[in-house]
């Protein structure tokens, strides 16, 4: 399904915010399991660093399910983003570098959404 304006509003503010603007993002969205490219995942991207596009896509709250964590699009949304930001050192999941440079992108997607009490 096609972004709503809401969601590109959120691409647009945080492709400026971790400076992405070059990239060309078609974002898809709500999005059933089995129409993902990666399944039991809230979100997923493939990307082409040499010609800075990408497609990212974001499941359905609906089919998200009963997960530990809830539901929460711009963070998921983030969390792609970094992807692409980090695009140089996010090859292959299978290499233990690049599964702790998930987690990392993970830590920093929840540390940028997260609303911070003390503020």
């Amino acid at each position: 399904m096609t972004a709503t304006n809401e969601e590109l509003a959120l691409l647009e503010k945080w492709k400026r915010k971790l400076c992405l603007q070059e990239w060309r993002i078609c974002l898809k969205t709500h999005l059933r399991p089995e129409e993902m490219t990666i399944g039991d995942a809230a979100g997923c991207t493939e990307w082409s660093e040499a010609i800075k596009t990408a497609r990212i896509e974001i499941i359905n709250p609906a089919c998200y399910g009963d997960r530990i964590v809830p539901f929460d699009f711009e963070k998921t949304l983030v969390h792609e983003l970094l992807h692409l930001k980090f695009s140089f050192w996010c090859q292959n999941e299978d290499d233990v570098e690049d599964r702790v440079m998930h987690q990392y992108i993970d830590d920093l997607a929840r540390a940028f959404t997260e609303v911070n009490n003390d503020e």
